[in-house]
């Protein structure tokens, strides 16, 4: 059988490797090919400067352009321009970054031609044991190449395969670039509670491209409307362009810097200052390079790949590259993995062997339980900049918990309730399981951190610092807390009072100023109500059972009038009728009092499972520990709107909409709304709304969705993050949230919300929906998920069950 074979190495490439060399972001030294006049000139110079930049060896480069003699300008850089290899041949990598992770060697990944300070010389590839002294760099193009493979599939595995390899090659060889990197693949540059903004707005964006490119507005203004995105803008206007003296390569680093001085600039001057960083990466840029940079100044890389995805990829990296420091020393690379041999066909590559013994099941198991373990602490500690230090520095992630985990003043991802519709279901699932029935008040939810130097901070649901909102709350703090309370991390709702201590709507507190509110200027007061307590006194109080927990949080705090308090909150089981109608009558007095309806919450920790049976899901068990990120049945909602039969409401996303008719003509009617789906980073669409609009909304809709000016939010095509086999006549920019209530879900051929999670070929869709109010709380990434979705349609399925029996 004949193979093809990698001329550099003189290894057999399978037959089955995809070979793309436009997507090839760095070339091996030895894979170097060049003619006998470039030869020389490539070697001369890299004798006396290093290895070649990566902005010399793209596929563009490799034209039959004459070679030329560096001059003086071109020496004193550093870098060889383009033409210098011209005549080179190029011979792609025998391991993409598209491998199997099992079979990937980063340490043989070509890493000759990246960026380099020379401080001193240094050898082309750093031994594992040099890595801490090698001044090479990650090139941005590396990551943009990987954006670029990534946004080429819908494959969860593919891409986790792609963000693997290539986060154990930043590992092996530049493992400073790993920080930035995780946060750039994050779509983002810090963590969300330290409200670090870009700020970067159509008018930085054109202003910026114009300068860069050439072209006027309304030529990008045209792109824009062509393409719907404007890293494809960016991508479109730079094609043309031709710089006299290329600039050095962009960094992984270089550019993440850059974002964070971006985001730091404030006061005068702010739109130009901004824009002169902007112009200057997109000077440096090349192909593919400006499109994810101005996505990322955006904030949408959309490439199919969102944080748990990251995680997922990165604990896998961990498991396969990264060696505690005492082993590294005997191991002939940092990642302990080798390939004996490299079979022409996928299913025969079955042999791996690793200096610990590790078979690939063994290898496979201890990557799902990293992956367990990066998730439960991410979801406790949400941000890299806490976790990758510690991770690098004992080089063993199943030790993440020693340092990591639970920290006052960083906001963990709060525990969610599960949807229910009736109280009838609440007593089936608890069955003689001991519970609290709370309150569930219309506010605002609020998680209240205080460290030992009595330092307050208070985040949103969302993980979002609102403590300058509350200066009010700050105050009064160490009033509640008892002379023991040295530190603690607390579940409250704040909602708004009157003079009374009436609580008044959420619409109230919602006018309340976000900003730099003073104290002497408040209009709205405000109480907290605590339900939970997380943290006490440096101890996390996550595993134990909520009665537990219950009992400190009282135990640690004390009432005062008409600031702080605890919620309202009954302790029930449903194992007799006198116990459901109490359960009944208080769930009544609730929305007499103006709440949304009660939390029914398990007490103590599980001695069985739930036997009721699901549809379309798994049974959970009914934990009493506080499950940071989950959506469990131990926490259940009981709204008001079950009483009318209606079910919960969806927080949806407008995505496009037909032109109106009749009374309508003129305005748009209906609207396209889609719920979020965070594996894939898409907008899948659940149903056309037509309902619960005034005139007045027809109006403001019609002048807030535009295709004229800056504040275009019209496209002329579907976004690629649109799943939809709908045509509406026209496309929404994803911008705000809708609150919707509709009657029931359904199965439906025809809509993709949650496609595959209860039926394998379709989606589904929610009936006679009705606009409720516009989430401006909410971004659209805080949309109605498709998981929530289909555990909504597997309740009211259960519901119907149950009453057919």
């Amino acid at each position: 059988m004949n193979q093809n074979v990698d001329q550099a190495t003189n290894k057999a490439i399978p037959s089955n490797t995809k070979k793309n060399t436009t997507i090839v972001p760095v070339l091996h030294k030895t894979e170097l090919v060049p003619d006998k006049e470039t030869k020389d000139v490539v070697n001369s110079k890299q004798n006396e400067k290093g290895p070649l930049s990566h902005a010399q060896t793209s596929p563009a480069a490799a034209t039959s352009s004459p070679s030329k003699t560096l001059t003086a300008k071109e020496e004193s850089s550093g870098y060889i321009l383009d033409q210098t290899i011209s005549n080179c041949k190029i011979i792609e990598p025998s391991q993409p970054l598209t491998t199997d992770p099992l079979i990937f060697d980063p340490v043989i990944y070509p890493i000759g031609l990246w960026p380099t300070k020379y401080i001193q010389k240094q050898p082309a590839f750093s031994s594992p044991e040099s890595i801490a002294s090698t001044t090479i760099s990650a090139p941005y193009s590396f990551l943009a190449q990987a954006f670029a493979m990534i946004a080429e599939t819908s494959s969860r595995t593919a891409i986790i395969h792609i963000l693997c390899n290539m986060l154990r090659v930043l590992i092996i060889h530049t493992p400073s670039d790993l920080l930035p990197a995780l946060w750039l693949c994050s779509n983002s540059i810090g963590a969300s509670y330290k409200g670090i903004e870009l700020g970067i707005g159509p008018l930085v964006l054109t202003k910026a491209l114009t300068s860069v490119s050439g072209a006027t507005r309304q030529k990008l203004y045209q792109l824009y409307k062509d393409h719907g995105d404007w890293g494809d803008v960016a991508y479109a206007a730079k094609t043309s362009v031709r710089t006299i003296v290329q600039p050095k390569p962009l960094t992984i680093a270089g550019v993440f810097d850059t974002l964070n001085i971006i985001a730091s600039v404030k006061g005068k001057g702010t739109v130009n200052e901004k824009c002169k960083h902007v112009q200057r990466l997109l000077l440096a840029a090349k192909d593919i390079e400006a499109r994810y940079i101005v996505r990322t100044c955006v904030g949408n890389l959309r490439i199919g790949a969102v944080g748990t995805t990251v995680l997922v990829s990165f604990a896998h990296a961990c498991v396969l590259s990264l060696t505690p420091p005492q082993q590294s020393s005997a191991s002939p690379s940092l990642h302990g993995a080798l390939m004996e041999t490299w079979h022409e066909k996928e299913s025969e590559r079955t042999t791996l062997i690793r200096c610990d013994g590790d078979s690939v099941e063994t290898l496979v198991q201890k990557m799902k339980h990293a992956e367990a373990l990066l998730k439960e602490c991410y979801a406790q500690c949400p941000d890299w900049d806490v976790i990758l230090p510690w991770i690098l520095k004992c080089g063993d992630i199943s030790r993440i918990f020693e340092q990591c985990g639970l920290t006052v003043g960083v906001p963990l991802r709060p525990m969610l309730g599960q949807i229910t519709k009736t109280m009838s279901h609440v007593f089936n699932k608890l069955q003689t399981r001991a519970f609290v029935c709370e309150f569930k008040y219309d506010g605002q939810r609020a998680q209240i951190h205080m460290d030992v130097g009595g330092n307050i901070r208070i985040f949103s649901r969302h993980l979002e610092d609102m403590t300058d909102k509350y200066p009010d709350i700050v105050s009064c703090l160490p009033h509640i807390k008892k002379y023991q309370t040295t530190s603690f991390i607390m579940d409250a709702e704040i909602v708004a009072i009157n003079e009374q201590g009436k609580i008044l709507p959420f619409q109230i507190l919602s006018n309340r100023e976000r900003k730099n509110v003073a104290l002497e200027k408040i209009k709205i007061n405000v109480c907290i109500l605590a339900f939970d307590l997380m943290y006490l006194n440096d101890k996390s109080l996550l595993r134990l059972s909520f009665r537990e927990r219950r009992v400190l949080l009282k135990q640690h705090f004390e009432p005062v009038e008409n600031k702080f308090n605890f919620v309202n909150s009954i302790q029930a089981s449903g194992t007799d009728l006198e116990e459901q109608e109490r359960v009944q009558g208080f769930f009544e007095k609730s929305i007499n009092q103006g709440c949304e309806g009660i939390m029914v919450k398990v007490l103590d920790h599980p001695n069985n499972t739930s036997t009721i049976p699901t549809v379309g899901a798994r049974s959970q068990d009914l934990l009493a520990t506080y499950e940071p990120d989950k959506r469990l049945e131990s926490w259940l909602k009981v709204k008001k709107d079950y009483l009318e039969g209606n079910g919960d409401s969806l927080d949806l996303v407008p995505i496009g909409a037909w032109h109106g008719s009749g009374r309508k003509a003129g305005w748009y009617s209906p609207i396209l709304l889609a719920c979020y789906n965070p594996d894939n980073d898409t907008f899948e669409s659940v149903c056309k709304c037509m309902s619960g609009f005034t005139d007045k909304f027809y109006k403001e809709m019609k002048q807030f969705y535009t295709d004229e000016g800056e504040m275009r939010r019209i496209l002329d095509h579907p976004r690629r993050d649109y799943v939809t086999d709908l045509q509406p006549d026209v496309w929404f920019d994803a911008t705000e949230v809708w609150e919707i209530k509709g009657a029931d879900i359904t199965i439906s051929p025809l809509h993709k919300g949650a496609i595959g999670r209860i039926d394998e070929n379709k989606g589904l869709s929610l009936r006679f929906p009705r606009y409720l109010r516009t989430r401006n709380d909410k971004s659209i990434y805080n949309a109605t998920t498709g998981d929530t979705l289909a555990a909504m349609y597997s309740n009211q399925k259960n519901l119907q069950l149950n009453e057919g029996e």
